[in-house]
């Protein structure tokens, strides 16, 4: 009777682990997280997985990769000189044109958490000219789960190693007129708020977004940089 006791829990018992292995088998546990992945949503309270990444800046280059500016968090104020663009659609100076300046933007990652959950098809990087920042939401107007955000390409892969750093690399261009600002005529340009975001392309869509904070971007994505004021200058 006693061994058919004994018998009985160990059956139950490997039944047990049999179903919170089967339960856990799409999240993974991270391992050896650094502590500022223990972020925050957008209303200060907990995320409830930690963050993958930390943006460690933002480099702005023209022609060559020579660099025309460089931010290192959010709500920033960089204005970056129209000659040393990559492209630029207008050269001149007369007030009232306008013109569009290319820029190369490489953005260096330090990953700092291992994923909660494997991405799809990778990561996906974007960003918005909406002053709301990261508390843009994720519908639109077009429907999707995206919200008011571009994509800066397809989804790219980020497999480097916790408090490893890696550059992605993409291009941004920057509509402007040419106005009269006292006796100088310089570029205004269309927009003056950028925003810039990170995302697991599976994790996102795990955390509860029809809910306050999950609604707002910034607390679904892996790491941001929110209202840049990057503008031209010449």
């Amino acid at each position: 009777m006693f061994k058919l006791s004994i018998a009985s829990f160990t059956l139950s018992l490997a039944y047990g682990v049999l179903a919170i292995a089967v339960s856990c088998s799409d999240h993974e546990v991270p391992v050896g997280n650094l502590p500022e992945s223990k972020c925050k949503n957008v209303d200060g309270s907990d995320r409830m997985y930690p963050c993958e990444f930390s943006i460690e800046k933002i480099t702005f280059q023209g022609e060559g990769g020579a660099v025309a500016g460089t931010v290192t968090g959010s709500n920033q104020v960089l204005a970056l000189p129209r000659s040393l663009a990559k492209t630029d659609s207008y050269t001149g100076s007369e007030e009232g044109k306008i013109g569009i300046a290319k820029f190369g933007v490489k953005i260096t990652l330090k990953r700092i958490a291992s994923p909660s959950f494997p991405v799809n098809e990778g990561y996906l990087i974007g960003f918005t000219h909406n002053t709301s920042g990261a508390k843009i939401l994720h519908t639109s107007t077009g429907g999707g789960t995206y919200g008011e955000r571009e994509k800066m390409g397809p989804p790219v892969a980020l497999n480097m190693a916790i408090g490893e750093n890696m550059d992605v690399e993409y291009e941004m261009t920057f509509p402007y007129r040419l106005e009269k600002s006292g006796s100088e005529v310089v570029p205004i340009t269309q927009f003056s708020s950028t925003s810039f975001f990170v995302d697991n392309d599976v994790t996102t869509l795990k955390l509860p977004r029809a809910t306050v904070p999950y609604n707002y971007v910034g607390s679904v994505t892996e790491a941001y940089y929110e209202r840049l004021m990057v503008t031209l200058k010449n």
